[in-house]
């Protein structure tokens, strides 16, 4: 069955019965089958399948729903325009390892090829390992920042359309010593993947590339009551500076627990804190409060944004360019390998971005996709950058934005600067 979106009216369900733990054997706790081919053998029916896998709840939900529409517009764009049938379907991760697994299993269940997601990056790689590589989809996440994913045993199946942290954390440390002129920092960093390697690389970044002083390394749970204890322990040693790594609820009670001592000690914080709407969530100003994020800059930049606020009366937000973009390349994938088999569309992912073609570019994806279909080589260009592979499924284009909190900016949030890596 073909779901169909509304502005505002968009689907997110996982419907699969929850289980005990993450590892083991899927085939007991899913009743999926784990496939040992190379894939082949798959639909010649033209009815492009596609899954979204975004996190409507949960800590990073306030970003997660403006991600989740990004990755439906390409859809709602070019279902009117072309003869091709589109059927997708939605899963809320909400933010959870678990969930995510569940959600994956229920979408290769219902014989989704190819997934627009996962969002967090344990998610990701909870869910990719434990499912999709299994049974050969194809993901490509839009957010799903952590270095683990550039080393999986992923069988080429696993694309992103966000930047590496490894790339992040530079700019993190070049900001830290040479715009704020600290020489030594501590790191709070959400207790999972991404905060962990996050919180590793700019560390390292930071001592080798500028000889600064790490003093410590403190792990924050997600939802916890109070960060007094954590913040405490980060700020034992008079750190000049605090580099807090983590997502919006997360970050909301630990600013709150800061309380005054934002006047007596520098922050710097990463992507998954950027939420102009932490202003509202904190019962202290938070103005002045830098970070970091991977800036949308491709060449259809800005077709996407009037498109975006077009269709959601909204401003786009942090990663949703990525998001349109995951789910036109893998339309486009789809289109080109003529069948929803997850090793075919694999296979055709770098040549309808790395190769040769006639240049496509989110204005002009319904004629992609009608010469993808025909067997025509295509280049799609797009929206957060120009949009090229490297060998494990990596965006190359690195371009950061430095930004702050400001109440009185649009969005909570103004650019400082422009970084290229």
């Amino acid at each position: 069955m073909s779901v169909r979106p509304k502005r505002r009216e968009l689907l997110s369900a996982v419907g699969v019965a929850g289980f005990g733990g993450l590892a083991g054997c899927l085939s007991s706790v899913s009743g999926l089958d784990v496939r040992d081919d190379d894939g082949g053998g798959g639909s010649t029916d033209r009815t492009l399948k596609l899954g979204i896998m975004q996190p409507i709840s949960g800590d990073l939900g306030s970003v997660g729903e403006p991600i989740r529409d990004a990755a439906l517009l390409p859809i709602e764009q070019v279902e009117d325009e072309i003869d091709l049938d589109l059927e997708y379907d939605v899963v809320d991760t909400e933010t959870s390892p678990l969930t995510g697994v569940q959600g994956a299993a229920s979408l290769v269940r219902k014989g989704y090829p190819m997934i627009n997601g996962p969002a967090a990056s344990d998610v990701t790689l909870q869910a990719t390992q434990q499912v999709l590589i299994p049974h050969r989809v194809v993901s490509c996440s839009p957010s799903a920042t952590t270095p683990t994913i550039t080393a999986l045993n992923d069988a080429g199946l696993v694309f992103r359309t966000a930047l590496s942290d490894s790339l992040q954390a530079v700019v993190l440390a070049e900001q830290a010593m040479t715009d704020l002129g600290h020489e030594t920092a501590a790191t709070m960093y959400v207790n999972n993947d991404y905060g962990w390697q996050l919180s590793q690389a700019f560390t390292q970044a930071f001592q080798a590339t500028h000889d600064g002083t790490v003093t410590t390394q403190v792990p924050v749970n997600e939802e916890s009551d109070s960060y007094a204890a954590e913040l405490d322990e980060a700020r034992a040693d008079d750190p000049d500076l605090l580099v807090v790594i983590g997502y919006p609820e997360t970050g909301a009670q630990l600013f709150t627990d800061l309380g005054d001592g934002v006047d007596e000690v520098d922050v710097l914080v990463t992507d998954g804190l950027r939420d102009g709407e932490l202003h509202e969530e904190v019962d202290h100003s938070i103005d002045g409060i830098r970070g970091t994020a991977p800036l949308v800059g491709g060449p259809g930049e800005e077709f996407f944004t009037e498109l975006y606020e077009d269709a959601y009366d909204a401003e786009p937000g942090i990663f949703t360019a990525h998001a349109y973009d995951s789910t036109a390349v893998l339309l486009l994938a789809n289109a080109y390998a003529g069948e929803n088999d997850g090793t075919a569309i694999r296979n055709a992912m770098q040549s309808v971005t790395n190769g040769s073609g006639e240049e496509i570019e989110p204005e002009t994806l319904a004629e992609g996709l009608e010469l993808a279909a025909q067997g025509e080589n295509v280049k799609y260009q797009g929206a957060s950058s120009s949009l090229s592979f490297d060998e494990n499924g990596d965006a190359t284009d690195a371009t950061f934005e430095y930004w702050e909190f400001d109440r009185n900016a649009d969005g909570g949030i103004a650019e400082i600067d422009r970084v290229n890596t």
